[in-house]
């Protein structure tokens, strides 16, 4: 009779009947009250009607009665999420797993613990397990890329989410996958998805104020206010998304002073730190944008210590990478004449690499360029990290001795590493015509490039060293891009002497094609400057390069880098010599490291 009432119960929880399956796990109960079967079904029917509390106390009483179960504590452990208490449901499914439990549903709800723990590392790992076991289950991948966006690894996000549509998922897995389709570069997809939430459920004020956050990274700042403009505050979740996006919008449009008073009330509550970096380094937007340089270095310092605090939260010390220490790979001998020997195979012509330090003015000439009908622009995309990995990964490989790790590869080794190069590319970019391959520190990849790519041209792009270095300080480039490296000036001025340092000395060892330009003299004569590149490239000037923000003002793709607002501006000299409103906070320690540089690059302090 009992096994009856069972078997009753879970066919009404199948159909989505969990009020009738509830009314016979208490008839069973009556008459066996320690039934431990009849308490999880129990469970699971009060859970499917929104009563987690009661739920949860039900699967206490179960593993109090039936310790030995890892079932038992894997529904437990998903009780405990349920009712928003990870730390209890780390603890039962780190049970589940003490008990043999090797499962899915074990190995998923430990990664969703470690997820609302930020223990994000962790997290990546038993995920990964999970998926393994089962990769077409559509709850592993979504919080296996919730972990991949929250280590800002997008490009292994935009994989996972491969395939995956919003179609057969409930709404919150919806809205989950709405924010990783944004988070990984999907736009247009993220978008409609948002669009269909909203139109099922106007009242999501959440996925709006996403949708609105996703409209102003893509420059749509006329759509990303309207959609603001129909949130209702006190219905949010989340504290600090409605403030940020807010102020992003309202100081590009010129009413920094308005947004101040958005950001201020909610930097006094409680935040994850992530998002305090995030409200810090917005903040000092609006205060420089406003003159007020003090404030903009006072908010400055609390967003780069929130920074780091949330960098250590996901990376702990011991999976931290050293802060540039992947500048120990260098050629310590010059590179032999057999590098320059074109490589014969059926690639595509050898890329243009456009490189410079971050904030020199790259995605301006990468914009530039890709006005040009026979280049097309690969936008700060790792394809070539993905190929000197695979180099890396091979059996006789030794970073400590790069000149004869690369000395020895095969014939067949670089046409290998090559065609992983460009399958990575076309995942990004057709390709009917060269490549404009741009990422700023692929100049610290020099050797790489020369053996993998010997008919390469390069483009560097220079600024003003002091310009460079606050404009670094003053962005929020995430974990992978700074921060650490650009926590202070002083921080800053070293990470740009040691990059130029590496770049100089190996361009005495390294055979390379190279164009050099400055940011200074681009803005103020374009033509002349523009037609000295193209001429470089073996090119001519188009007329659409002279007026490239249209282009760029237009595209529905975001462009992947800090500098997204600015390109769809007419070139303009406005940022030349900025760093001089702030030569207060540049110490004679930041300024002797740089003076070398503003030196040989033709520069003044003065």
């Amino acid at each position: 009779m009992l096994q009856i009432l069972l078997d009753r119960a879970l066919d009404h929880l199948h159909r989505g009947q969990p009020r009738e399956a509830a009314a016979l796990m208490h008839q069973l109960l009556d008459s066996a009250p320690d039934h431990v079967p009849g308490l999880q079904v129990l469970a699971l029917a009060m859970a499917q009607q929104g009563a987690a509390e009661t739920a949860r106390a039900l699967l206490d009483r179960a593993a109090v009665l039936q310790p030995q179960s890892s079932e038992v504590w894997i529904n437990l452990g998903n009780a405990c999420l349920q009712c928003r208490d990870p730390a209890a449901a780390d603890r039962a499914f780190q049970r589940a797993r003490a008990l043999g439990s090797q499962t899915v549903a074990c190995l998923l709800g430990q990664g969703l613990a470690c997820l609302a723990l930020q223990r994000f590392v962790e997290a990546h790992d038993w995920l990964a397990r999970a998926l393994l076991l089962e990769p077409g289950a559509a709850d592993v991948r979504l919080a296996y890329g919730q972990a991949l966006a929250e280590l800002e690894r997008f490009d292994e996000l935009a994989q996972c989410l491969e395939g995956l549509g919003g179609e057969g998922l409930d709404g919150e897995q919806q809205r989950a996958l709405a924010w990783l389709w944004a988070q990984a570069g999907r736009d247009e997809a993220a978008l409609a998805l948002y669009r269909q939430l909203l139109g099922a459920c106007r009242a999501d004020h959440d996925s709006r104020v996403r949708l609105a956050l996703l409209l102003e990274r893509l420059n749509r700042l006329d759509d990303a206010a309207a959609e603001l403009g129909q949130v209702a505050p006190a219905a949010l979740h989340d504290a600090g998304m409605l403030p940020l996006v807010q102020a992003r919008v309202l100081r590009r449009r010129g009413q920094a002073d308005i947004a101040i008073t958005r950001l201020m009330p909610v930097l006094s509550q409680a935040l994850p730190v992530a998002m305090r970096a995030q409200l810090q380094f917005e903040l000092a937007k609006c205060h420089d944008s406003l003159g007020a340089e003090e404030h903009a270095m006072a908010a400055l310092a609390q967003a780069h210590a929130a920074a780091a605090q949330a960098f250590r939260e996901r990376l702990p010390v011991d999976a931290s990478p050293a802060v540039l220490g992947w500048l120990q790979q260098r050629l310590r001998h010059p590179a032999p004449a057999t590098w320059r020997v074109p490589v014969e195979d059926a690639s595509p012509p050898d890329p243009v690499f456009l490189v410079g330090f971050p904030r020199s003015g790259t995605t301006l000439l990468e914009r530039i360029l890709d006005a040009h009908r026979q280049l097309d622009v690969l936008d700060e995309r790792p394809a070539l990290e993905v190929a000197i990995e695979q180099l890396r990964n091979g059996p006789d490989w030794c970073d400590e001795d790069l000149d004869a790790s690369l000395a020895t590869l095969t014939s067949a080794q670089i046409a290998q590493a090559r065609q992983r190069y460009w399958r990575e590319v076309h995942r990004h970019v057709l390709l009917p015509h060269r490549l404009v391959d741009k990422y700023p520190l692929t100049m610290t990849r020099l050797p790489y490039v020369a053996r993998l790519f010997p008919q390469a041209d390069w483009l560097l792009l220079l600024r003003h060293p002091c310009d460079c270095v606050l404009s670094c300080h003053m962005q929020a480039f995430g974990m992978n891009g700074g921060a650490l490296a650009f926590a202070s000036l002083e921080s800053t001025a070293r990470t740009y002497a040691a990059v130029m340092a590496w770049w100089e000395a190996q361009r005495q060892r390294v055979p390379a094609r190279v164009h050099v330009l400055r940011y200074e003299d681009l803005v103020q004569d374009l033509p002349m400057q523009l037609e000295a590149l193209m001429g470089f490239l073996a090119l001519t000037v188009e007329p659409a390069q002279l007026v490239s923000h249209q282009a760029s003002a237009a595209r529905t793709r975001r462009i992947n880098t800090p500098s997204y607002a600015q390109v769809i501006e007419p070139v303009n000299a406005h940022a030349i010599g900025r760093w001089k409103r702030y030569r207060a906070y540049f110490s004679e320690t930041t300024l002797a490291t740089l003076a070398p540089w503003v030196q040989r690059y033709g520069y003044r302090l003065d």
